[in-house]
């Protein structure tokens, strides 16, 4: 294509055009500024006539990569998207850690969603966008304190029990588990004041991570779910992101999770849906269920 070039990030040349282009997609913005922070050398720009009108950025190259690609508005629908596209399926396909790619479309973009099925890519999972403002919410007395490094392999299993069951039930396929690893118990030793352990009895039963105004990765253990220790543990976490100073709470939750309904009651109300994409481009290596027969935590 005549008068485009893809080259790497500037951001003094790069930023502001970038910003300008997401505004009002808040999103989109948030990735980039991911991708920015973690990963800016994954950051490639598509430069049209000497202006910067979209880009592609990555957050690493893993086994799941989260992939985005954003083209400026005024200038969609010439070929621009495809360039980028095919300059992210030459990185990804031939590097030999990547099994997957990641993305996300907004709910209603049926030409973004065309085009990316186009691609090779399909839905995974559907999510809404939930926030939450107002006044604190009241608090049961629980015992929580904030996630140690030896807490590691029981926050491990019970998130990724209450997770790979949470898919079973909505019917996310491939159905997967991740066991520990030293990459994540690294990021959690990092991130440990972000998270937090409830505690019943002296047992941790529930992990959940706060990232600014966001609520992640919320889980109960899964044999003590339905009994309100997620709403008390849900309650406290929010009140510590407003205790920090945000006004407004934010989570996503997985289309089909009863889960939303607890949110919710809690005065969560839906803002957005995203379509969370991938396309595969070596067999997945993921367990694809918890080892052993039985994966009650009793």
């Amino acid at each position: 294509m005549e008068n485009l070039i893809i080259e790497p990030y500037n951001p003094k040349r790069d930023k502001t055009a970038i910003s300008a282009m997401l505004c009002g997609n808040e999103q989109f913005d948030e990735m980039f500024q991911e991708s920015e922070r973690v990963f800016s050398d994954g950051i490639l720009v598509a430069r049209y006539n000497g202006v910067t009108v979209a880009f592609l950025s990555f957050d690493g190259f893993q086994r799941a990569t989260d992939t985005t690609i954003y083209v400026s508005k005024e200038y969609r629908r010439m070929g621009i998207g495809t360039e980028l596209i095919r300059k992210a399926e030459n990185l990804l396909s031939q590097n030999e850690v990547v099994e997957r790619s990641i993305g996300a479309c907004m709910d209603g973009d049926r030409s973004s969603l065309q085009f990316v099925y186009r691609n090779g890519y399909y839905i995974l999972h559907s999510s809404y966008i939930m926030e939450r403002e107002g006044e604190p919410l009241p608090e049961s007395n629980i015992s929580v304190r904030q996630y140690e490094d030896d807490d590691y392999l029981l926050c491990n299993s019970i998130s990724q029990i209450a997770f790979y069951k949470m898919r079973e039930q909505v019917g996310i396929l491939p159905s997967y588990y991740l066991p520990p690893n030293e990459r994540e118990r690294k990021r959690f030793a990092e991130n440990k004041s972000n998270i937090y352990v409830m505690l019943v009895d002296g047992e941790i039963v529930a992990v959940g991570i706060i990232d600014g105004s966001e609520l992640s990765h919320v889980s109960v253990r899964h044999d003590l779910q339905s009994r309100g220790y997620g709403r008390a543990f849900v309650s406290f976490l929010v009140n510590e992101i407003m205790r920090r100073g945000e006004k407004i709470v934010k989570l996503g939750v997985v289309k089909g999770n009863p889960a939303k309904s607890l949110y919710e009651r809690l005065g969560f109300k839906e803002k957005s849906i995203y379509h969370w994409l991938t396309k595969y481009y070596k067999p997945d290596t993921r367990l694809s269920r918890p080892p052993g027969e039985n994966i009650s935590m009793s």
